[in-house]
């Protein structure tokens, strides 16, 4: 399911049409949202944050949503692979580093087969 999909089953969740939205976010008509359910284009992350608002959820959870859907949209379909990419964002920097240095090790180590 993609990014736009996945508002909308929130949005219906939260017994919300999209002209509430809409309006919540201060727009006239509902087009912006049937756009972003139709997934026309993504909101940039101001947007995002406001919408998070608007439906009750926490801004992660739009940003976890996004990253799910842009790596299926790449045909990852490891678990683990898709979870690496969700978490390594939240991780501190050194961590990232570490996990870089690893990676970067493997991929050279490949090269060389």
């Amino acid at each position: 399911m993609l990014f736009g999909s996945k508002i909308r089953k929130i949005r219906k969740e939260k017994g919300m049409s999209q002209m509430e939205l809409a309006k919540k976010l201060g727009y006239k008509s509902n087009s912006y949202i049937a756009d972003v359910e139709a997934g026309k284009f993504i909101p940039s992350k101001d947007k995002l944050k406001k919408i998070a608002k608007a439906l009750n959820i926490p801004f992660s959870q739009l940003e976890e949503i996004l990253i799910k859907s842009k790596i299926k949209e790449l045909g990852i379909k490891d678990k683990e692979l898709i979870d690496l990419f969700v978490d390594v964002p939240k991780l501190p920097k050194k961590e990232k580093e570490k996990i870089i240095k690893v990676y970067l090790s493997i991929k050279e180590k490949l090269k060389k087969k």
